[in-house]
């Protein structure tokens, strides 16, 4: 049975909302959620499949559906508050970057998602597609409306249960409270993991690369200021800037392509999904140019 998972910071912490708000909607809509998907499933159990009719079915089974989303997305929604601050750079800016042209696109396009449901009822989602292999900002009914193939990373409650304590049916200032508390550190987190699950499949062993470097164009797609502080490279790689990778992906050669970023995490790894989304033969080099460089391999000067 799924279980109630507790707060992971205090609810008397958060810029702008009260512990009775984020405490009511944990322990009276959340948990809720989590106690009617109890009793749902244990209904589920009991039904004779070879006779039922198909009415119940499909009740049960939306009800299902509600319920387990509605559990799932409360627990992004309280994941995704904390400490607030600046996006660090890392792997999710320069994803958002990449996106939506800039993080300030991305939170304005995410703003109006969550102001645009004021005085109805949903959620905003940021969601990484493994379909599309980018993030998107998607909108989400009745807790039954998500996107397939997309894995929720960021997600708002426009509910009104999760601001009226508060905000009474000041919707607006509720998204503006909301992206101020945004733990991104826990964001980022969601984010490589997600990128990593996806793409697993695209990891290239350094010792593969090493014996074969002739065969591949080799790409450096640290992020600009990872690059620029460095002082080395792999041997015969050319750096391309990983926000800009719509751009430059149109005008490779024909030849199979390995990419590598500073660890072989999100970076690399969502690049060449990109690149493979696009029709190019192309892989990540595993654990990156840290792991390259620990191993002895072979260096150039920049």
């Amino acid at each position: 049975m799924h279980q109630i998972q507790p707060l992971a910071f205090d609810p008397a912490s958060l810029n702008g909302f009260s512990a009775k708000l984020i405490s009511s909607h944990h322990e009276n809509n959340y948990g809720g959620a989590v106690r009617r998907l109890h009793a749902i499933r244990a209904e589920l159990a009991q039904v004779d499949w070879g006779s039922a009719p198909g009415y119940k079915i499909n009740g049960l089974k939306r009800e299902e559906l509600i319920a387990a989303n509605s559990a799932f997305l409360h627990e992004i929604y309280f994941a995704t508050l904390g400490t607030g601050g600046a996006l660090k750079p890392g792997g999710l800016s320069v994803a958002l970057a990449r996106d939506f042209g800039s993080f300030e696109r991305w939170r304005d396009e995410f703003r109006a998602l969550g102001k645009a449901l004021a005085g109805g009822s949903g959620w905003v989602v940021c969601s990484w597609s493994t379909q599309d292999d980018r993030l998107v900002n998607h909108w989400s009914a009745d807790h039954a409306h998500l996107l397939g193939g997309a894995i929720p990373l960021i997600a708002l409650d426009m509910y009104e249960h999760a601001y009226h304590i508060d905000f009474g049916a000041d919707a607006s200032s509720y998204v503006d409270r909301f992206l101020l508390n945004i733990d991104w550190d826990k964001a980022n987190v969601r984010y490589a993991v997600a990128v990593a699950h996806a793409t697993a499949h695209l990891a290239a062993p350094s010792d593969e690369l090493l014996a074969n470097l002739d065969k591949f164009l080799l790409l450096d797609v640290r992020r600009a200021g990872a690059y620029e502080a460095s002082k080395s490279g792999i041997p015969g790689a050319t750096w391309r800037d990983p926000e800009k990778v719509a751009e430059w992906s149109t005008s490779l050669p024909q030849k199979p392509v390995v990419v590598y970023c500073v660890y072989g995490h999100e970076v690399g790894q969502s690049t060449a999904a990109i690149l493979c989304a696009k029709g190019i033969d192309a892989r990540f080099l595993a654990g990156g140019i840290h792991e390259w460089v620990a191993a002895g391999r072979p260096v150039e000067t920049r």
